[in-house]
């Protein structure tokens, strides 16, 4: 600092109370915060970030983390934290590029950004590049259950049961207490085609902890694929008493009123579905399949090719699309849709397909 800087911020720590009126106090202030470092600068926007960030204001802490980055290009914590913010804002793309500006232009050894990368790559539907972030991890962090357990979630996404399985076990193996393990485990098991394994975690889990809402819808889905639909209700509104707004039991809870020809019940819980998850494939094809049934065949559709935006091979997704295609009059259209519920072993495809499309 120069002479002339080091004058002024001398003079300001000591200033004559005695002439401290509103405007020379303003400009003090203005003074001091001008004697600061930048390093200091930063500091002081980003604890304002902070406390932002906790009250939930998403854009006011991305600003302030932003002022600090401007002050300190190198405060891999602001970054951090500025991703959280894009996170909890659900820009998930926006949060993964702060998070590896953090390990690649400042420490790449940040473990926290590595640890909020993984989750934004799997919020974003990136299980690979997820599966590379839990792999750097599980380097560093050999003992952790978190690290395996999100490995199981990913490769759950990615429909490898066998390997989340696998992944979920090594967690259990650190911490057997973990019921969210458990369950998804369970789930990974009946997503597997192996019902009686499922419902067997399923018990353990509720032994550890019978308010884990997910058991019970869980065994809902269990007993709709059974077409056991009143113990599936039964079943869907245990885990609702337990999480009221949840759009993936509502859904479920749609999709069993479907089947059973509550059609208005249906449409209100599918409704509420996408409500709390707008990329949710399968409540667009269960919207797809109340227009359907209602016999709107143009809706359908348009739900049916949402759904597949975001994953088209969800289990009865192309038996329907190919069904409303033929109501269409658009068989040429229909029989690649419905040659892929025959390869997914669904009889309704196969049935539907010798009738339009030929022999298998």
């Amino acid at each position: 600092m120069n002479k002339f800087d080091g004058y002024f911020c001398h003079a300001l720590v000591r200033p004559n109370t005695s002439l401290m009126k509103y405007g020379i106090l303003s400009l003090f202030i203005l003074l001091l915060f001008a004697c600061e470092s930048d390093e200091d600068k930063a500091g002081r926007f980003f604890l304002m970030g902070n406390n932002s960030l906790a009250e939930g204001n998403f854009n006011e802490a991305v600003r302030l983390y932003t002022e600090a980055l401007q002050k300190n290009p190198k405060m891999k914590e602001a970054y951090n934290n500025r991703g959280v913010a894009y996170y909890k804002d659900k820009k998930y793309s926006e949060a993964i590029v702060d998070y590896t500006r953090a390990i690649k232009e400042v420490d790449a050894y940040y473990l926290d950004a590595w640890t909020n990368r993984a989750d934004a790559h799997y919020a974003a539907g990136m299980y690979d590049e997820a599966l590379k972030d839990l792999l750097f991890l599980g380097e560093f962090m050999p003992d952790s259950a978190w690290v395996d357990f999100k490995s199981g979630l990913n490769l759950v996404a990615k429909k490898d049961y066998r390997r989340a399985i696998n992944a979920f076990n090594k967690s259990l193996e650190k911490d057997s207490t973990n019921v969210e393990a458990i369950v998804n485990k369970a789930s990974a098991f009946y997503l597997f085609g192996y019902n009686d394994r499922a419902r067997e975690f399923l018990d353990e889990a509720e032994q550890l902890d019978p308010t884990e809402a997910n058991i019970y819808n869980t065994r809902a889905l269990i007993a709709t694929d059974g077409e056991k639909y009143d113990e599936a209700l039964t079943e869907v509104n245990k885990a609702l008493e337990l999480d009221i707004n949840n759009p993936y039991f509502n859904n479920n809870r749609g999709y069993i009123h479907l089947l059973t020809g509550n059609l208005e019940q249906a449409e209100k819980d599918i409704n509420l579905g996408i409500k709390g998850d707008p990329q949710n494939a399968w409540a667009y094809r269960n919207k797809g399949i109340f227009y359907f049934m209602s016999e709107k065949y143009d809706a359908a559709l348009r739900n049916f090719e949402q759904a597949g935006l975001y994953d088209e091979a969800i289990p009865r997704l192309n038996y329907y699309w190919g069904a409303t295609l033929i109501k269409l009059n658009r068989s040429g259209e229909a029989c690649p849709k419905l040659r892929i519920s025959v390869d997914a072993f669904e009889n309704e495809g196969r049935a539907l397909y010798k009738e339009h499309c030929g022999e298998i």
